[in-house]
């Protein structure tokens, strides 16, 4: 294979995502630890059983990033390699991959590592960026150069905090205050890290406020940007979501995909991240 693109399983993607004899994507595993039992993120993973297990236990709960020798095994079968990982300020995932990269590319194998500075759909908008790039005969190069971080925008509303607080992702005292107030606050990717948008009071208002927010942030979004809603099990809401999405901004393309096992950790029950970008 001459092209391949390797991310890690928090880009909400399974492994049959895109096939193609031009390019492969590969999906590497990061695992969830509940109560000394250990969830590998892969297709096999049902998320229900997950969140059940979570919900189950009131001790600490952990995540892994995966050995680099996962992404290494991946590197080797393509001469040209882009990853494409969860923010290097959330997990080790990011130092994996370049521990990786540096012996594939000892072994005459290209490999250019991004920092997404997010997780989930922004991720995989960076891997549909880079086939399409492909497809269009843009060089490894070209395409290293198009594929901007700072071009793809991330935005979230949870019902609960937990493990964000527990495992050191998010400002305590910002988990807590949200919490306590039980307010639905509105928070952004910014540079890499958690940070808090608005204070909201209600869902709906915080959903309003987020519809807002995507034009805010990408202005020529309504010129044929791509909106992903990524969910863990809160159906009902995601659908009226999307149709008011859609009514906004009706030359973007909405998808709606489910959340695999590491979001649905930390974004737990009701979880909601809206990733964008425009073309």
């Amino acid at each position: 294979m001459k092209f391949q693109i390797v991310v890690d399983s928090s880009a909400d993607i399974k492994s049959d995502f895109y096939k193609s004899d031009l390019v492969s994507v590969k999906v590497v595993p990061l695992a969830i630890n509940i109560n000394q039992e250990e969830f590998i993120d892969n297709d096999s993973l049902d998320t229900n059983v997950l969140l059940q297990k979570m919900n189950a236990y009131n001790g600490k709960q952990t995540t892994s990033c995966p050995a680099p020798s996962l992404f290494e095994n991946h590197f080797k079968e393509a001469e040209y390699n882009f990853c494409i990982t969860i923010s290097s300020k959330l997990s080790g995932t990011y130092n994996a991959a370049n521990v990786a990269k540096a012996i594939a590319e000892a072994d005459g194998h290209n490999v250019h590592v991004f920092d997404s500075k997010a997780v989930s759909g922004v991720e995989k908008l960076m891997v549909e960026d880079i086939i399409r790039y492909i497809e269009a005969g843009k060089s490894y190069e070209e395409i290293i150069e198009l594929v901007k971080p700072e071009n793809y925008h991330l935005l979230f509303v949870l019902s609960s905090f937990d493990n964000l607080i527990k495992n050191g992702r998010m400002n305590k005292f910002t988990g807590i205050v949200a919490s306590l107030l039980s307010i639905k606050p509105l928070f952004v990717a910014h540079e890499g890290e958690i940070k808090l948008l608005k204070k909201v009071r209600t869902l709906s208002r915080s959903l309003a406020s987020l519809i807002d927010e995507i034009e805010i942030m990408a202005p020529t979004i309504n010129e044929g940007g791509k909106i992903i809603i990524s969910h863990c099990n809160a159906d009902s809401v995601v659908e009226k979501l999307k149709s008011d999405i859609e009514g906004r901004y009706k030359n973007a393309l909405v998808e709606v995909i489910r959340m695999r096992g590491l979001t649905s950790f930390y974004a737990q029950e009701n979880g909601i991240i809206v990733s964008f970008s425009p073309r």
